[in-house]
């Protein structure tokens, strides 16, 4: 079966859009998503419900998510963050508050974990080397572990004697899952991306062939920076986007 895994879309529609499209066109069938709908994109609302509308096999909260019940989290924000954030909260439905808050942490599914950042600290820590690849292995069942929150499309493969981390480069990457290995997984950013490839970052993970591909899409950058324009948001914040980071 094909699974669609995606995070960090952070209210970019236009982003999500060209996502779903293709994972349309790649017959995906069901999805994983690492958490963070909401932040720094214009267009909340409309993410939220899309996402949810979606055969989820696994969904969890992210940062921004969790920051919109939990406001003692923004101070971990810095300032353009909070006023994305700010600006968000006024676009927001009471489904929308009330099922973000109801999201879990982690997950664990056949094979499987999801967390936004790591399973010692599933909301605030950032993934990124291979000693928490081995601190974190008690702590997840199955033979990979997807998150998000760098923004970074990278995998980790560890086995008892050693972690190979790799950032991921080409866009079309495919990597096949050894079944002597266990597997870090992190798609990238689909709204905000911070390789330096402003291009929405996924992938899809074929749990028959045992192997995950790195894909990334082209969107309408102007449109989505023309909507933060009209709603005020930091120029940094409308920059980046079409530089990638």
């Amino acid at each position: 079966m094909k699974i669609g895994v995606f995070s960090d879309v952070h209210g970019n529609l236009e982003a999500l859009d060209a996502c779903l499209a293709r994972f349309e066109k790649e017959r995906v069938e069901k999805f994983i998503f690492c958490g963070d709908m909401v932040g720094y994109g214009p267009d909340p609302e409309i993410c939220v419900k899309k996402i949810f509308q979606l055969p989820l096999l696994a969904c969890v909260v992210g940062n921004h998510d969790a920051a919109l019940c939990h406001p003692v989290l923004e101070a971990f924000f810095n300032y353009d963050a909070q006023i994305a954030l700010e600006e968000g909260k006024k676009h927001l439905s009471a489904f929308s508050f009330r099922s973000l808050a109801e999201l879990p942490a982690k997950i664990e599914g056949k094979n499987f974990c999801v967390v936004h950042g790591t399973p010692a600290d599933p909301v605030k820590e950032y993934f990124t080397n291979d000693a928490q690849f081995y601190a974190n292995a008690p702590l997840w069942k199955g033979q990979v572990c997807f998150v998000g929150h760098t923004h970074l499309p990278f995998y980790m493969e560890g086995t008892t004697e050693d972690c190979l981390v790799s950032l991921v480069s080409r866009p079309e990457q495919v990597i096949p899952l050894a079944s002597h290995a266990r597997y870090v997984i992190n798609p990238g950013a689909v709204g905000k991306p911070r390789d330096k490839n402003p291009q929405a970052a996924f992938g899809i993970w074929d749990n028959s062939k045992n192997t995950f591909q790195f894909l990334r899409e082209p969107y309408d950058v102007q449109k989505t920076q023309e909507k933060m324009r009209k709603l005020n948001f930091p120029d940094f914040l409308i920059e980046s986007l079409a530089i990638g980071y």
